[in-house]
């Protein structure tokens, strides 16, 4: 082989290293190992950014709730910092769940006569955690510190056949909640945890999907809920953004604050 071929294959072979060492840089790049903060902020990006959702002071949504195995209107209101009421329909009584920014109050005929009336939900036997619980304005896991929640990264998990983030979430409380994240869209996939029926505490499995824009917003217009014998499913058909609510809509009411 001559001198000027053995040069041509140096060239050649250096060339071929060289391309091989940006191959795997880039790899390694695109492979990086995510913090369970890189997650949390890559969710909050998928659902319309922090600056965004600093801006959102409210929102209200409207649909078919299933309850019962009967699909019946409901209506949702949440405001910042996390007030909230939910009216539903269920076994052909109207039932309301609200917070009011110091108590958990409904409207709960399925519990008996003297829930008929709107009260303070009592804390015995733990009937006020679901409705403390769905008072939350914001994902669980944003701004956790500020909130006093622990979070961590699990690694990876199939979640309803989809490759996802599992972030274990221990709140404030101590009551811990499993948060899987889509590993491509970066939105909430589903939830596992515990939630009560009557007071009678259940493993809760939660799905969100059917997510659409509103306004720059990313919401799951389709919620999922099995828990002991029961499944609820919330269809949202409309979601507006920031408009005027009537505080009085949050407010248990004045004349029957019996309890």
């Amino acid at each position: 082989m001559t001198s000027q071929n053995k040069s041509k294959k140096s060239i050649c072979n250096s060339l071929i290293v060289v391309g091989l060492l940006v191959f795997f840089a880039s790899q390694c790049g695109n492979n990086k190992t995510l913090t369970v903060d890189d997650v949390i902020q890559k969710n909050i990006k998928a659902r319309g950014g922090a600056s965004g959702w600093a801006k959102l002071d409210n929102f209200t949504m409207e649909g078919i709730y299933v309850s019962f195995s009967e699909p019946q209107p409901f209506k949702l209101w949440r405001q910042r910092p996390d007030l909230y009421r939910f009216d539903s329909i269920r076994i052909n009584k109207v039932v309301i769940h609200g917070y009011d920014g110091q108590n958990a109050w409904w409207i709960n005929p399925l519990m008996g006569p003297p829930h008929s009336k709107p009260r303070i939900i009592p804390s015995q036997n733990n009937l006020d955690k679901v409705t403390l619980r769905e008072r939350l304005f914001e994902p669980v896991f944003w701004n956790y510190v500020e909130k006093s929640h622990q979070v961590v990264l699990e690694g990876k998990e199939l979640f309803d056949d989809k490759d996802c983030y599992k972030l274990k979430v221990t709140l404030a409380d101590s009551t811990i909640e499993f948060w899987y994240i889509d590993a491509e869209s970066f939105l909430e996939v589903g939830m596992t945890g515990e939630t009560y029926d009557f007071g009678i505490k259940n493993n809760l499995e939660a799905f969100f999907s059917d997510y659409r824009d509103v306004d720059g917003f990313k919401f799951p217009f389709l919620i999922e809920s099995e828990y002991g014998q029961r499944y609820r499913s919330t269809e949202v058909e409309t979601i507006k953004i920031n408009t005027d609510i009537e505080p009085s809509v949050f407010a248990i009411p004045d004349s029957t604050q019996e309890k």
